[in-house]
């Protein structure tokens, strides 16, 4: 048997399936990025943040991503076979009887799936305070936190949705979702959760968004849902229960949803400098943010007030620097943010990861339109100027210009001007295409 080979049979539960999963790719020596090459060459679709994701988790994984992966991996058509039998074993395993309430199934231990809040929540009362304000009182509401990436939107819903959790006494269900993650294996996920066997699982989507409605449709539950990309994802999970409770968190500002679906948009603006050298302090030390106040502020300007910035330039700190704040305020200037704020060891959770997810969900116009703002200069520019710059119509690039401000790539600024936050300007201006899209 080759040395790379771990067996799958090993796994008695779903988590140790998964727990092997990662074991496979650590013998295999390769990175998520590396995996999704070798996925691409074999004609299929295997994205670093749906690896990652799977890896965190412990609930089974979809027979195609399971496939994708081994094969990644190096595995062959038999290795590929043991593991979706496996996959299969444990999926069919025999669960314990669900009681009945009333006619429906009520649910084996309410699910309480919200994760940790992590450290305090800084500069984020008001906007508690709105999605309070949105979901007191009203029957079966639906919100949606949106804002830049990196902003902090599902640390905001995460620690609302602990603040509120005894409303919701039959459970707190919480999923991931990303563009490339099938809704079947959402559904699935969320389908278990609620005590719905493996096996009673619809193949057909609509049939187990259905089947996951009448199972919670008389519960006081919550579902959470981090990372939405479109209404129509939103629309299918919602639960119809009128003592239900979803909240969402998505780049996009999702508008459909409170234009057809009443839901409420919460904006997750930067963090306030003030609030933003706390959150510093909060990952680097008071004492050190303390001795260095001036030079925090101008960190925190470069960082765009951005928590997930924040956390990443403390750790990218010098603590044998007298100055350590201001020598990285220096190495920024002098070598670029990105470069300055670069994640060694991990690269998934990096600036140029989470921009780049942006970036892959934008269409070609956008893209160019993103990568035109980059170069121009940075006051901000109309959209005549930028209908100038890509050689279109001032529709047109108008037009283009409220998509990326609704994916808040795009900042819109007083007097019809348009700018990239700093940040999100070096990675545009970083990425360089095959040939310039054409906007027509």
């Amino acid at each position: 048997m080759l040395s790379s080979y771990v067996d799958p049979g090993a796994a008695r539960s779903s988590g140790e399936f998964v727990a092997l999963l990662r074991l496979r790719r650590e013998v295999a020596g390769l990175s998520y990025r590396q995996l999704e090459r070798r996925a691409r060459q074999d004609g299929g679709c295997l994205p670093p943040s749906t690896v990652a994701t799977m890896l965190r988790r412990s609930t089974l994984p979809s027979r195609e991503l399971v496939v994708a992966y081994v094969r990644a991996c190096g595995g062959d058509a038999d290795e590929v076979a043991a593991w979706v039998a496996v996959r299969t074993r444990l999926a069919t395993t025999v669960e314990a009887p669900v009681e009945r309430r009333g006619g429906v199934p009520s649910f084996p231990v309410p699910p309480r799936q919200l994760p940790p809040c992590g450290v305090a929540l800084v500069g984020r009362r008001d906007r508690l305070a709105e999605v309070d304000a949105a979901t007191g009182g009203a029957e079966s509401p639906l919100v949606v936190v949106t804002g830049a990436p990196g902003v902090g939107k599902t640390a905001l819903a995460v620690h609302w949705a602990h603040r509120v959790r005894d409303r919701f006494p039959d459970g707190q269900l919480y999923v991931e979702l990303g563009a490339s993650r099938p809704l079947a294996d959402v559904l699935g996920e969320l389908l278990a959760a609620v005590g719905v066997p493996a096996g009673s699982v619809p193949a057909d989507d609509r049939q187990a968004a259905a089947l996951f409605r009448s199972v919670v449709a008389d519960r006081r539950v919550l579902l959470l849902v981090d990372g939405v990309v479109t209404a129509e994802q939103v629309r299918l999970l919602r639960p119809g229960g009128s003592d239900s409770c979803m909240v969402v968190t998505s780049r996009d500002r999702l508008v459909g949803l409170a234009v057809y679906d009443g839901a409420r948009v919460v904006e997750t603006p930067p963090l306030e400098r003030g609030h933003a050298v706390r959150v510093l302090a909060q990952a680097a030390g008071e004492r050190l943010v303390s001795a260095e106040l001036t030079a925090a502020g101008r960190l925190a300007e470069l960082c765009d007030r951005l928590p997930l910035a924040l956390r990443i330039a403390a750790t990218a700190l010098d603590p044998s620097a007298t100055t350590p704040i201001a020598d990285l305020v220096v190495r920024m200037r002098a070598f670029g943010r990105l470069a300055a704020l670069e994640v060694h060891g991990d690269p998934e959770v990096g600036l140029d990861a989470v921009f780049g997810r942006s970036w892959e969900a934008l269409d070609e116009v956008s893209r160019g339109l993103l990568r035109a703002l980059a170069a121009l200069p940075p006051g901000g520019v109309t959209a005549v100027a930028a209908a100038a710059a890509l050689e279109t119509t001032v529709a047109l690039a108008r037009t283009a210009l409220g998509r990326l401000v609704n994916a808040h790539l795009v900042v819109r600024l007083g007097d019809d001007r348009y700018a990239v936050p700093g940040l999100l300007r070096e990675y545009a201006g970083s990425v360089l295409p095959a040939e310039e899209p054409a906007v027509a």
